[in-house]
């Protein structure tokens, strides 16, 4: 379900968010308050009972979709519902779909399974060199993949997207 008004519903993602998620690929509290008001970011969620139990955090940009935080309460990890708002999205969007993920190595079999349950929805791994700009002040530029939705794409196609996604998620004007 997508949040229309996902500020009132802050600290409740937030919390969600914090635990989900290490400190490199966090914004701080005010940073992310203040995505929340940016009229491209979107946030749907999976509900039960008033409590939200999984949240896909996403940029609706003019030229892609860029997923940024798909998480889930603890309790409520491997349920399906991570998968289900993967699939909402791609289902009606018409734009190319990507996201990033932590590069694939056999020192942490976690990075793996990650990249298999995306591939399982239809996205593929992109093997160019990729860097997810900080999202607070004192953090580094952190080496991840790209990963898109029904096909591969190469560095010259992503391009144009990634200029767009270094705009407008990460403020960053030259790349």
């Amino acid at each position: 379900m997508l949040l229309k008004t996902p500020e009132t519903r802050f600290e409740e993602i937030y919390r969600i968010y914090e635990d989900s998620f290490p400190d490199v690929e966090r914004r701080t509290r005010e940073g992310q308050k203040k995505v929340f008001s940016d009229p491209c970011y979107r946030i749907r969620v999976v509900e039960e009972e008033g409590e939200i139990l999984a949240f896909l955090g996403y940029w609706e940009l003019s030229a892609c979709v860029f997923l940024e935080h798909l998480a889930t309460t603890e309790a409520c990890r491997g349920k399906g519902y991570g998968k289900q708002l993967v699939e909402e999205v791609v289902l009606e969007s018409s734009k190319p779909v990507f996201l990033e993920i932590e590069p694939v190595t056999e020192e942490d079999p976690m990075t793996g399974r990650r990249a298999g349950f995306y591939e399982r929805i239809g996205f593929h791994l992109n093997f160019f060199y990729y860097e997810q700009m900080p999202l607070k002040a004192g953090d580094m530029p952190t080496p991840l993949q790209i990963m898109s939705y029904g096909k591969a794409v190469t560095e010259e196609e992503f391009k144009a997207y990634k200029e767009e996604i270094y705009q407008v998620v990460y403020g960053v004007e030259n790349i």
